[in-house]
C-alpha cells in the first residue's frame, strides 16, 4: 500500500518545495506521513487510502517545513555569529550587547522559551511539555518574542 501511494507523496512534496529545501527531505517527511496514515487506515470504512492519507501527509510536510524554518533561522544566526567572530573584538562585543538588549525586552517566560529553543536546541514540543503550554502556544510565544527582539534591534 505504501509503494502504491508514493507518487502521491512526491506530488504533495513538490507543492512544498523551495530552492532552499531539498525535495528528498520533503519526500522523506511525506513518506512518514503516509506510513502514519497507513497505520491509522481502516478498510471497513470504505474510504480510499489516498484520500485518507492526504491530510496526514500534508501535516507532516508542514511540520517539517516549520521546523526547518526555525532551524534555518538558528543557522543564519550562527552564521552571523561566526562572521562576527571574524570581525574585530569591538564589533563582537557590540553584537553581544545588542543581543542582550534584545533579550531584555522579553518577559522571563519568553526569555526561557527562546533560550530553550535557540540555545539548547529543544523542539517546540519538548518546550511545551517543560513549560506547560501546547506546541502551538510555544510557536506563538516564539514568533511574538522574535518580533519584539527584532523591533528592539531595529530601534537601536
Amino acid at each position: 500500500m505504501i509503494e502504491q501511494n508514493l507518487p502521491l507523496v512526491h506530488s504533495l512534496a513538490r507543492r512544498f518545495w523551495r530552492p532552499s529545501e531539498p525535495l528528498d527531505d520533503l519526500v522523506q517527511a511525506g513518506t512518514i506521513g503516509l506510513i502514519k496514515a497507513v497505520d491509522g487506515f481502516r478498510d471497513d470504512r470504505g474510504r480510499d487510502l489516498g484520500a485518507y492519507a492526504v491530510p496526514t501527509i500534508v501535516g507532516e510536510l508542514r511540520r517539517h517545513v516549520r521546523e526547518r524554518a526555525s532551524a534555518s533561522s538558528v543557522a543564519e544566526l550562527e552564521e552571523e555569529t561566526l562572521a562576527a567572530g571574524a570581525r574585530s573584538q569591538a564589533e563582537v562585543s557590540e553584537t553581544r550587547e545588542l543581543v542582550r538588549a534584545a533579550l531584555d525586552v522579553l518577559t522571563p517566560r519568553e526569555r526561557r522559551i527562546v533560550a530553550l529553543r535557540y540555545y539548547r536546541d529543544w523542539s517546540q514540543q519538548s518546550i511545551a511539555a517543560e513549560v506547560g503550554l501546547s506546541q502551538v502556544q510555544v510557536s506563538r510565544v516564539l514568533s511574538a518574542s522574535l518580533a519584539k527582539m527584532r523591533d528592539r534591534l531595529e530601534a537601536a
